[in-house]
């Protein structure tokens, strides 16, 4: 094998082994609650370990949950109210 396909192929698994990374960091977030997935969303070591990409996923996944948190509050608001 030629040193290029040796760098090459580095090169290669690097990117696979970052995407991999990438791939189990976004699991662990997704498995974190609204409050403390929101609070690693604000960290510097997100970014250093995601893709821009994969922030704004996180970042809509985020704004669902809360959406869909406040969305329960308010029923049992409403629910509590009608009593």
């Amino acid at each position: 094998m030629s040193v290029g396909k040796e760098k090459e192929m580095t090169y290669v698994q690097t990117i696979a082994q970052r995407e991999r990374t990438e791939e189990d960091v976004i699991a662990w977030l997704m498995a974190k609650p609204t409050q403390e997935l929101r609070h690693f969303m604000a960290t510097a070591w997100v970014a250093s370990l995601l893709s821009p990409q994969a922030i704004e996923e996180l970042y809509r996944e985020l704004t669902r949950q809360e959406a869909s948190r406040s969305d329960g509050i308010e029923e049992d608001f409403v629910e509590i109210g009608q009593d």
